[in-house]
């Protein structure tokens, strides 16, 4: 009989082991960042397109970025230049920002898929494309979580269909969210892209430093 304290404190080790890790794992989940972009109205080209945070913590939006695809096999990477953020209990469209805090259960009205994919020169003869050429659309972002220091992301990847009249279609149910330590330097490239800075690195302290420095 003398072995059934022994064994019964190493039962209750492990289950208080197995206790914590499942906190630990549930209070991670909770905590980490998780964003959709959505496509109202089904197949509508014309129908808006929102970036949503579904996690628990505001995200601050560094960018938000649209890939197009052609029919020639060429890709155009553009700024998403205009979207208005709604906050969780926003009746209607109140701001016009670029980028800025997306509060939990808040979203960004990113605009119609039309006008994302045309741009602000959609009107003009300058554009050197037309909405008839884009065969595919990548919407991605970059947001700034409070509980790390670096940039995550989302994607999403969406199909156009010219024939009939255009619609356009997800290829895939889910945003893909890029929240991992191998997606660093995808995500980290976005922002750098868009916001050209001086300086560039693969962690905090290789770009942070603010100082003047004389060539």
């Amino acid at each position: 009989m003398d072995y059934i304290a022994p064994v019964s404190s190493a039962i209750m080790a492990i289950v208080w082991i197995v206790y914590f890790q499942l906190f630990f794992l549930q209070y991670k989940r909770n905590n980490r960042p998780y964003l959709v972009i959505h496509h109202a109205q089904n197949e509508n080209p014309d129908a808006l397109c929102l970036l949503v945070n579904m996690g628990k913590e505001t995200v601050h939006v560094q960018c938000v970025q649209v890939v197009l695809y052609t029919r020639a096999g060429e890709e155009k990477t553009m700024t998403v230049t205009e979207y208005r953020r709604v906050g969780a209990d926003d009746a209607n469209v109140h701001q016009v920002l670029r980028q800025g805090p997306l509060q939990p259960g808040g979203y960004l009205v990113l605009g119609s898929f039309r006008n994302i994919i045309l741009g602000r020169r959609s009107e003009e003869s300058e554009s050197d494309y037309l909405f008839e050429d884009i065969t595919g659309v990548e919407i991605r972002a970059a947001v700034i979580h409070g509980p790390t220091k670096y940039p995550v992301g989302v994607r999403r990847s969406f199909s156009l269909s010219h024939e009939g009249g255009p619609q356009i279609f997800p290829r895939n149910i889910h945003s893909e969210q890029l929240v991992r330590r191998k997606d660093r330097h995808q995500v980290r490239r976005w922002v750098e892209e868009e916001l050209q800075p001086e300086r560039k690195g693969s962690s905090e302290s290789d770009s942070s430093d603010q100082s003047s420095k004389a060539d």
